[in-house]
């Protein structure tokens, strides 16, 4: 039966893509369908790093995702990032599976704020073990920025295995490449509206939004939707200025339901700008 799960995770490119997960990770993302790419917040380093800048705390955060429908496709991440100045620096782990396959990425990345932008390079190191084929791995480079174009909007943008790296194997696969492109936009304080376009290499757009709403002082209620495969997303979150939990609930009929928790804790007071 975990075969026939592994099978089925590897061989849907509308959820997955070919030799490759989703590695976009955090609740409040997951509730929003994953349209983050315009988000900064402590989750940046899963989602778009470059937003890891204009953080102004040191973070630690971790996450885990469980789709009860798909025994071994649980997700987990974590990563630490902290600001100095006008950059920002990560480190982190994702794992996905279990001992029959799984996927494993290393990852550090540096970004640099400057006047309204910020732009961010994220390194990788990705491994896949397959029982009965091995271990294979490669080298990936990533790339995204966020711009502020006013109090109310901000665009983001990123692209992901910009390297073309492929699988040190006996095969030439490259790893999946992808464009994002989102915008966020803020017409109250406590309501943001937020769109965005993903675009693989070989596979159609997927088009996503997601709202949040701050509805109480420190409490959040999120939706989100994706087209291309359909998604539907909700989710809650509390924000204090140390802590912040977050729950995410994704549901698509290829996959049934996922849920996702995500803690993240802030070591740190506030830096000056």
């Amino acid at each position: 039966m975990r075969l026939v799960v592994v099978a089925l995770i590897l061989l849907i490119p509308q959820v997955t893509k070919p030799q490759s997960v989703s590695t976009l990770m955090g609740a409040r993302s997951g509730a929003l369908a994953n349209a983050s790419s315009a988000l900064s917040d402590s989750w940046s380093f899963h989602n778009n790093f470059a937003g890891i800048a204009n953080g102004t705390q040191t973070a630690v955060n971790f996450a885990y995702s469980v789709p009860p429908a798909l025994p071994g496709a649980n997700r987990a991440a974590f990563s630490l990032v902290t600001p100095a100045k006008s950059f920002g620096f990560g480190v982190g782990l994702f794992r996905f599976g279990d001992e029959m396959y799984s996927e494993q990425i290393l990852s550090t990345s540096i970004s640099n704020r400057f006047g309204l932008a910020a732009l961010g390079v994220k390194l990788n190191y990705v491994q896949y073990n397959a029982e009965g084929f091995g271990t294979r791995n490669a080298l990936t480079l990533d790339f995204g920025g966020i711009a502020e174009l006013s109090d109310k909007v901000s665009v983001g943008a990123m692209i992901t295995n910009i390297s073309q790296s492929k699988l040190k194997s006996n095969s030439e696969e490259k790893l999946p490449t992808r464009m994002t492109t989102g915008v966020q936009f803020r017409p109250e304080s406590n309501l943001i509206l937020l769109i965005e376009v993903e675009k693989d290499l070989i596979y159609d757009p997927i088009l996503k939004g997601g709202i949040e709403y701050e509805f109480y002082s420190k409490f959040f209620v999120r939706t989100g939707f994706n087209l291309n495969p359909n998604l539907i997303c909700g989710g809650l979150g509390y924000r204090s200025s140390k802590l912040s939990i977050d729950y995410s609930m994704q549901y698509a009929a290829s996959i049934q339901t996922q849920f996702q928790l995500s803690v993240s804790y802030r070591v740190s007071k506030p830096s000056k700008s």
